[in-house]
């Protein structure tokens, strides 16, 4: 698939969901559907910085075709700004088969129920749909490695919630996969359809390069999908914090079990490779167990604030819950002290909510002085 044709999208949908016994099997005589894409920051799509709109456009066609839903809503709870100012960003009007609504007040989920997190604000309009379709986009991440249809359920949360979980998940990324993986299986779509016709490599999920990746890809397992993805873009499950956590718990199954129906995987891999945001974490690579902590330490992943590209918006320290980032004096005019500082010593938890949000790009992930010394986790060569 190599463009966003509307003709293109949707037999490339009815084609893809056949297999999995077509829509009605997921709509039933359900009266609403919500769908949930990656509505990050409002981004032309051109950027591939959210699901690009001709894929809610056709999900929702597809939808309205079965004998049920009389509705469907498309909402998430963006980094930055709200989900209708990102639709009209990505330039969806009033006439579309769908509605967007901005992300509700949310639910708290708390007890048993939360499992290790307490007190998770979920949007209540993800939390009960009755069918729930998840339309992530295939992008790369500085903390994740990539974003795709797990790590978009966290967009079940509320607002600068998001930001407080990164905070209280501190520096440990599998820490925040388990709430991530929690919230998935709190929320747990009916059905994941990827837009991976392009997607984002680089500096992702907000300011990385549009590089074509020619398909779309659907399932009912969210965790299958992503190692699917993973597969494709040559990078082991386990290297994704989600995926890790995943087969921890069960959830993910054994590749070799996975089903994979239409062309084969090997038809879209890369060439060169797909470009990360930052090196491969050091699993899977025949180091113990107890030593990977140490040695994610020594790669000492930072935020880095690039000043040709800086406007000193502040969007990055709005987004910091741990403070770590002090915005310049109105008077400074050269040098460092005219962009932001970011204490990378003692507060910045490497959590990436600053690069993440950046508009124009100019956060990027630095790596430790090990990990630039011996090349580890290099991801293009």
């Amino acid at each position: 698939m190599t463009s966003y044709n509307s003709r293109a999208v949707d037999s490339a949908l009815a084609e893809l969901i056949a297999p999995l016994g077509g829509i009605d099997g997921f709509v039933g005589s359900a009266a609403e559907v919500v769908l949930k894409p990656n509505f990050l920051s409002p981004a032309t799509p051109d950027r591939a910085t959210c699901t690009h709109p001709e894929i809610l456009r056709g999900v929702a066609r597809l939808v309205r075709s079965s004998t049920g839903a009389s509705r469907v809503i498309a909402t998430d709870s963006p980094g930055v700004g709200t989900a209708k100012r990102c639709a009209k960003k990505l330039g969806l009007g009033e006439n579309e088969p769908f509605a967007v609504e901005n992300i509700d007040d949310g639910v708290e989920v708390s007890g048993d129920q939360a499992e290790k997190f307490h007190h998770l604000m979920l949007s209540q309009v993800l939390r009960d749909a009755q069918v729930l379709i998840n339309l992530p986009k295939a992008k790369t991440h500085a903390q994740m490695v990539i974003t795709a249809a797990v790590k978009n359920t966290f967009g079940a949360v509320i607002g600068y919630e998001k930001a407080q979980w990164h905070f209280r998940t501190g520096r440990d990324p599998l820490a925040f996969a388990r709430l991530i993986v929690q919230i998935h299986e709190l929320v747990k779509p009916k059905l994941n359809i990827l837009d991976a016709v392009i997607g984002m490599e680089g500096n992702g999920p907000g300011s990385g390069t549009p590089r074509p990746a020619g398909f779309l890809a659907a399932s009912t397992n969210a965790y299958a999908l992503d190692a699917v993805l993973c597969q494709i873009w040559g990078i082991h499950p386990q290297n994704v914090f989600t995926l890790a956590v995943a087969q921890e718990l069960g959830l993910l199954p054994p590749l070799q079990q996975i089903e994979i129906v239409g062309a084969p995987i090997e038809t879209f891999k890369p060439h060169p490779p797909w470009e990360l945001a930052r090196p491969m974490p050091l699993r899977n690579m025949g180091t113990p167990n107890w030593m990977i902590p140490l040695l994610d330490r020594v790669m000492s992943l930072r935020p880095q604030i690039q000043k040709e590209k800086c406007n000193t918006c502040g969007q990055c320290a709005k987004s910091c819950a741990a403070q770590a980032i002090t915005m310049p004096d109105a008077s400074s005019k050269t040098g460092d002290d005219k962009v932001p500082l970011i204490d990378t010593k003692t507060k910045c938890i490497s959590c990436f909510c600053c690069q993440e949000v950046c508009p124009e790009g100019a956060i990027t992930v630095r790596a430790g002085l090990a990990a630039r010394l011996f090349g580890l986790g290099r991801t293009r060569n």
